[in-house]
């Protein structure tokens, strides 16, 4: 993928988690779930899509790409990068969406968003590999493509999210 310099942690410090604290959620207690109860799905049920019908795609169609077309990349080309080379990060390297990392910050993906309430989540080849869907102000609950809970991002800063598992461990973040 072609990733900017201002939006690789690799190269910009305050990106990385390593080196800026507040995006850190082993330094910063409030974007870490296990710290703070109100970004923990599992102690919080507004946030649990088990718990919550209305942001579980399983019980709500709206939010479920396999129902509705205008969330879904394989019917619509312009939130399917293969097809529109703007929103493709191998093509263009100024895309709107979010660039995914892992924790040793090598790329794993990025997003497209179909609004701004819910982002299709793919790899860096563009295969699609799953949704998450905005559930309430800064926290997003991550579902694979048979809408399974498998994830959730929490907002740490501007474009910096932090991904966590259904586990509340830190295994990513964004750019």
């Amino acid at each position: 993928m072609r990733i900017p310099t201002s939006r690789n942690p690799k190269l910009m410090s305050s990106l990385n988690p390593s080196l800026t604290s507040s995006i850190n959620p082993q330094l910063t207690s409030s974007i870490n779930p296990k710290l703070t109860s109100s970004i923990n799905p599992k102690l919080t049920t507004s946030i649990n899509p088990a718990l919550t019908s209305s942001i579980n795609p399983k019980l709500t169609s709206s939010i479920n790409y396999k129902l509705t077309s205008s969330r879904n990349p394989n019917l619509t080309s312009r939130i399917n990068p293969k097809l529109t080379s703007s929103i493709n990060p191998n093509i263009s390297s100024n895309i709107s969406g979010l660039y995914l990392f892992d924790l040793t910050l090598n790329a794993v993906g990025f997003t497209v968003s179909s609004n701004p309430k819910y982002w299709l989540l793919f790899d860096p080849l563009c295969q699609f590999t799953g949704v998450a869907v905005n559930c309430r102000q800064n926290f997003f609950i991550e579902f694979d493509l048979d809408n399974n809970f498998v994830g959730f991002f929490v907002h740490a800063k501007d474009q910096s999210w932090l991904r966590f598992n259904i586990n509340n461990d830190w295994v990513g973040l964004t750019t």
